[in-house]
């Protein structure tokens, strides 16, 4: 008996054709956003990697938390009393600078689980699988660590302004100061950003690169803070500007004094006036770009490999 002929018989193995709408790149960006914004949080990841992101965001709410509880306590107080309670962080921006090591922390700690891990284990090349350019991947997941890092210190500093509000301060003076100071939060962010996303990609394992960010950041923080206590004990404490511009945290305080009219956090550092202005902006936007266009290019130089 003879056995039927097999040829061009088409087996179903099961498989299911896509009938949906297809989503677009903008689709696959908000998705690595929201994704990479979760992981600095430690959402979608083990329980041990919520401890420090998560502890880092409460000590950084115990100022804003302690001095609502004093007014909920104390209740209606003089406006001499009121002025010194928040004369401390009046300026806002005052925050983010006297918080620099706990910021670092989660700056550095974060930061791996963004950029090295994946280089490490080799598992970028499967992001390139969707239509998703080399640069807009970096340009997303430093958009996520920066929100990151940018809602960890506004929040505090929102619950403080809030508490302000309640006050008998003049409001419209920390509304501006308020909003200052958001704006350099967000500069010191993706300045952070950039830096610490450029940083581990020089060294792809987690411990080095976490121990890499906190020197690059702290280190320069304290040879900068040396200058500058130099230059405002000399003759000429505006030359104070150039070792300020040094360090991101003392650069983004001399752009918010200098472009605000705010107090700087720190009567080291000096507060530009004329050219002294763009000159700390063209600073602050070079710790922007220049971290990031080598970020861009470290990352497609591993892609590649």
């Amino acid at each position: 008996m003879s056995t039927p002929s097999r040829q061009g018989v088409i087996h179903d193995l099961g498989y299911r054709g896509f009938q949906g709408r297809r989503l677009g790149t903008g689709a696959i960006l908000r998705e690595l956003f929201t994704v990479s914004l979760g992981h600095a949080f430690g959402v979608g990841r083990s329980g041990k990697s919520k401890v420090m992101p998560w502890l880092i965001a409460g000590l950084m709410l115990i100022p804003a938390v302690v001095l609502a509880g004093i007014i909920v306590q104390l209740g209606r107080m003089s406006l001499t009393d009121q002025a010194e309670l928040f004369a401390p962080l009046s300026n806002y921006f005052g925050f983010p600078y006297w918080t620099q090591l706990l910021i670092t922390v989660f700056v550095a700690t974060q930061a791996p689980v963004l950029f090295a891990r994946d280089l490490r284990y080799r598992t970028i090349v499967l992001y390139f699988a969707r239509p998703v350019s080399r640069t807009m991947f970096v340009l997303t997941r430093l958009a996520a660590l920066a929100t990151a890092i940018f809602l960890v210190v506004a929040v505090p500093m929102t619950i403080w302004y809030g508490v302000a509000m309640t006050s008998e301060l003049d409001r419209g003076v920390h509304t501006r100061n308020y909003l200052s100071a958001l704006f350099g939060a967000l500069l010191l962010a993706l300045i952070l950003a950039a830096i610490a996303g450029l940083v581990c990609t020089l060294t792809t394992r987690s411990g080095l690169a976490v121990a890499a960010v906190i020197i690059v950041l702290m280190v320069t923080s304290g040879i900068v803070t040396s200058a500058l206590s130099i230059t405002y004990q000399s003759d000429h404490p505006a030359r104070g500007q150039i070792p300020a511009s040094f360090n991101p945290f003392t650069a983004v305080a001399e752009l918010v004094a200098g472009l605000f009219d705010q107090p700087t956090p720190n009567p080291t550092i000096p507060k530009p006036t004329g050219v002294g202005v763009p000159a700390a902006a063209a600073v602050c936007v070079v710790w922007v770009v220049a971290p990031t266009l080598l970020l861009i290019q470290r990352m497609r130089k591993a892609a590649s490999l």
